[in-house]
């Protein structure tokens, strides 16, 4: 009986000693004051990759139908904040390789700026450089091969940076 006891007790003060600290599931907290409804324009593309805005952009919008739904504008004028950004890289690295010319794993890096505005144009919330990273492989001989294996993991990284962009914009600690 006190085995069960002590138990029970521990596992209150745990959701207890959770609860107070401000725990919470990324995501899940709300949007800075005054936001409840985003409207989010196509991004600003500076990286050398074409394309890469209405991927990016369509992952974000995604993100927030996935969470959030009922919190994103049809169009900017029945938004409380319009979320504004830019990709401003996405740049491609050897990781690995088998010979000194020849990579066979590179790394996509992809970075996202996201600024959270009123619609009269004041800055409500900054994300700063959001960073996220993916590998894919090269395929010796076969550069349409690889260059399909680029676009999949430029793919990966967007996605990651739309989740990463939500969690943030959302987490009230």
């Amino acid at each position: 009986m006190k085995f069960r006891w002590g138990t029970i007790g521990l596992v209150g003060f745990l959701a207890l000693a959770l609860s107070a600290c401000g725990y919470h599931f990324a995501g899940s907290g709300g949007f800075p004051t005054g936001v409840s409804r985003v409207f989010i324009p196509i991004l600003e593309n500076r990286s050398a990759e074409t394309g890469a805005e209405s991927t990016f952009t369509n992952d974000l919008i995604y993100e927030f139908t996935r969470n959030r739904k009922e919190s994103l504008a049809q169009d900017r004028s029945s938004a409380d904040g319009i979320l504004n950004g830019t990709i401003v890289s996405i740049s491609v690295e050897n990781i690995a390789r088998s010979t000194v010319s020849t990579a066979v794993e590179r790394r996509v890096t992809g970075t996202l700026n996201l600024r959270l505005e009123s619609p009269e144009g004041r800055i409500l919330w900054s994300s700063g450089n959001i960073v996220e990273r993916q590998a894919y492989s090269v395929v010796d001989g076969n550069k349409t091969a690889t260059d399909r294996n680029k676009s999949d993991a430029i793919a990966v990284v967007s996605r990651k940076l739309a989740e990463s962009a939500f969690d943030r914009l959302t987490d009230d600690f």
